[in-house]
């Protein structure tokens, strides 16, 4: 088998295993049935009563809006449980039984359940339970009595005390709002508020245009910096027309605002404010001509020198260079070359002039900005704190205005009763008490019987060490596995050992056989053996049946067998085929005669048996003081194959003996769920010498209601049917009746049954290893 599979879990064998303890799990069921059968006929009664009410408030009386539709749940589940409460309930009860003229008074207060509703959220379920359905009913009623006149009680000083509350709270809050309205008239007065607000927008107004003149400064200012470099070879014309440009840039003005804002500011109702004049001191004065030097300025100079360039050119073809005329217009040229430069000269001073009164200025528009950034700064702080002082005075008069119309509710919905707490269903209580219910206690009852009976069958499994399956076999003793016998249990086969597999009912029990025929006669043709040795851990085991039926069903081949009854204490084959019982193996081992003499034909064709023989008490001196194979030699070769059905092992030492001559092959017989795995273990080390050649397991009960378990370990046995059962205590086989008849009249008594319970629990607990 795959390793995947070895640790899967299989519920078939649990399935298996309840089938075969099906006793264990019915007792426990029956036990648990009864333990619940005498609960419900015994416990007290219980009867509940119980009834609905309905918690809500009037919308039409509600002034304040609710955000539960259930607020005052909490309050009333308080109310009801409170043992105060149920107490004056308990003794309204008794005082009615009293006037009523009862007899005895119960004074007792029962517990209260409460619920909400399944299906109307603002309903709530009341019960209460108690052994007398009449008081469970006045008692309930009483306790709602007692609830309403509380909760009307409490709701009316409730509002008493709320209403004084906000009485107090609107006095404090009105001499607040006196305080603050007074303080900030006060404050209007000491800081001239009207006249602060007046000049604020002025001063906004004029400190804006101020701004708006120093970022004019401040860009020219940069402009000239950034021109000074490529100004410094440019001629006067480059360097005017750059400083007049530059004034022209640092003149610009910033946009006006989107029209967005200005449909803000209509809609807002804010008037268009006159833009503020710029300071006679700052004013921007319009920017001089420039003065024209000496002659007719720069530019007439470079048109005078343009036109003597040219008739110095046409001098110049007609006459030397060392001639008066041309070298007088040179120097001409050369002077009038000078005055441009020094024109040139001249802007460039004129610009950086112009820079340094621009930084000049600059520093005085930041001074004013600063001073009047303060002035309005002060002004601001004046104006906030005049604004805090007011909304002081607002938040006073809403708080009052709130203050107010609470009150106004609440004695509104004191006069109203917007709240109501109604009874919708009265009180009732069944007449079949709730409690013992049949139903629960016996499905309770019945769950625990199965479980109790699954959980002590999985305890008994657990502890169950007797051989069961192929693999106690194979994995746990460590021998090979040969095959399985089923149970037969047909009645009148309990007594005697017969050979089933002539019957012709058995048709089972012949299919069985034929397969270990086949299996064990391999294991012989294996190992050159013919001689095959039949012996087990402890009586009623099956070996002699399985000998028995083995030797037959091989004789039907046509294979000649010799079946040799070797259990010279309790031999029991020369009944099972009809033949004497002396002489036999006994005189054989004693030399008073030969192994030929006491074979006996039987009725089967091809099979003889050689039986037990006269009893003896010294049979193990016999076996020990005689060699069995050179008994057998004289006979083996005219049979096929040679069995040996021997005494058990652990009973006495004749099997032992036998197997440590070495004679033939030994074959173990274990009977399912009987023999314990300790007991075979032990027997398999005192048969350690002999040669071993596998293990049958006997009485596989596939045909109970455990047999699904049983299949599914033996599937090769699953269909074989028939029945036979067998087995008998291990003592002196007798013809006589009365011994056994008083074994088993001990048996049917108490201390017999505990005989037998001692020694299973010594052989399941108190193992040999």
């Amino acid at each position: 088998m795959p390793s995947g599979h070895e640790n899967r879990i299989d519920f078939r064998v649990y399935i298996g295993v309840a089938l075969v303890h099906w006793k264990i799990i019915v007792l426990c069921f029956l036990y648990g049935l009864l333990g619940g059968v005498l609960y419900i006929l015994f416990t007290p009664k219980t009867h509940e009563a119980r009834c609905t009410v309905l918690t809500y408030r009037d919308p039409n009386l509600q002034i304040m809006p609710s955000t539960s539709p259930w607020d005052s749940y909490s309050a009333h589940v308080f109310l009801i449980t409170n043992e105060d409460i149920k107490r004056r309930a308990a003794k309204r009860v008794a005082q009615a039984q009293t006037r009523d003229g009862a007899t005895s008074v119960v004074r007792e207060a029962l517990e209260v359940e409460l619920r909400r509703g399944r299906t109307l959220q603002a309903t709530m379920e009341i019960s209460t339970r108690g052994p007398d359905r009449g008081y469970c009913m006045a008692f309930l009623s009483a306790l709602l009595a007692e609830h309403t006149n509380e909760w009307h009680s409490i709701q009316m000083e409730a509002s008493a005390s709320a209403s004084r509350l906000l009485d107090q709270e609107l006095a404090k809050l009105e001499g607040d709002i006196t305080k603050a309205e007074d303080d900030l008239i006060e404050y209007q007065r000491l800081h001239d508020i009207a006249r602060v607000e007046a000049r604020g927008s002025l001063e906004s107004r004029y400190l804006m245009a101020l701004m708006e003149r120093h970022s004019q400064l401040a860009t020219e200012l940069m402009m000239l910096e950034s021109q000074y470099p490529l100004l410094k070879d440019a001629g006067a014309g480059v360097i005017s027309h750059a400083g007049a440009l530059t004034r022209d840039t640092g003149a610009v003005k910033p946009l006006p605002a989107a029209p967005e804002a200005f449909a803000e500011k209509r809609a807002a109702g804010a008037a268009e404010e006159p833009e503020a004049p710029l300071p006679p001191a700052v004013a921007e004065k319009p920017a001089a001509a420039t003065k024209a030097d000496t002659g007719h300025g720069w530019h007439e100079m470079r048109v005078k020198l343009s036109r003597l360039a040219q008739k110095e050119k046409s001098l110049a073809e007609n006459l030397k260079p060392e001639h008066p005329q041309l070298r007088a217009l040179r120097i001409e040229i050369e002077n009038l070359q000078a005055q441009i430069d020094l024109a040139a000269e001249i802007e460039m001073n004129n610009l950086m002039d112009r820079h340094k009164a621009i930084a000049i200025q600059l520093k005085a528009l930041r001074e004013a900005e600063e001073k009047w950034q303060a002035r309005n700064l002060l002004a601001g702080r004046r104006r906030a704190e005049l604004k805090r002082i007011a909304t002081v005075v607002d938040r006073y008069e809403d708080n009052h205005r709130t203050l107010y119309g609470r009150l106004h509710d609440l004695r509104v919905s004191s006069e109203m009763k917007a709240e109501h707490f109604r009874v919708v269903e009265p009180v009732s209580a069944p007449l079949r008490p709730v409690w013992p219910d049949l139903r629960k206690i016996l499905l309770v009852a019945l769950v625990l019987g199965l479980g109790a009976g699954l959980g002590l069958t999985l305890v008994v499994e657990a502890f169950n060490n007797r051989i069961q399956s192929v693999k106690d076999v194979e994995t746990e003793l460590g021998i090979p596995f040969l095959g399985g016998v089923p149970y037969w249990s047909r009645s009148d086969l309990e007594s005697s050992v017969r050979p089933i597999v002539m019957e012709e009912h058995s048709m089972g029990a012949i299919e069985a056989y034929r397969a270990l025929r086949t299996t064990i006669l391999a294991a012989l043709e294996k190992r050159n053996e013919k001689i095959l040795v039949i012996t087990s851990a402890d009586s009623r085991e099956g070996k002699t049946l399985t000998a028995l039926n083995l030797a037959i069903i091989v004789a039907q081949i046509g294979k000649k067998v010799l079946l040799l009854d070797m259990d010279l204490r309790r031999g029991r084959l020369h009944r099972s085929l009809e033949i004497e019982r002396e002489p036999g193996m006994s005189d054989v081992l004693a030399r008073r005669i030969a192994l030929r003499d006491v074979i006996r034909r039987t009725r089967i064709e091809n099979l003889d048996l050689a039986p037990t023989g006269r009893h003896t008490e010294n049979c193990a001196d016999l076996l020990q003081s005689t060699s069995l194979a050179d008994v057998l030699a004289s006979v083996a070769a005219e049979y096929d194959y040679i069995f040996i059905d021997t005494s058990p092992v652990l009973r006495v030492t004749d099997a032992t003996t036998i197997a440590t001559q070495g004679v033939g092959a030994v074959m173990y017989v274990a009977r399912a769920n009987h023999t314990p795995k300790p007991l075979i273990r032990y027997s398999l080390d005192l048969l350690k010498d002999a040669r071993m050649i596998g293990l049958i397991i006997n009485s596989i009960e596939t045909h109970r209601i455990g047999s699904l378990y049983y299949s599914y370990q033996y599937p090769n046995c699953a269909y074989y049917s028939c029945a036979y059962r067998y087995g008998h205590d291990y003592y002196h086989y007798s013809g006589e009746r009365g011994p056994r008849r008083k074994r088993a009249a001990l048996a049917l008594t108490w201390w017999g049954r505990a005989r037998r319970l001692r020694r299973r629990l010594r052989q399941t607990f108190l193992s040999l290893d």
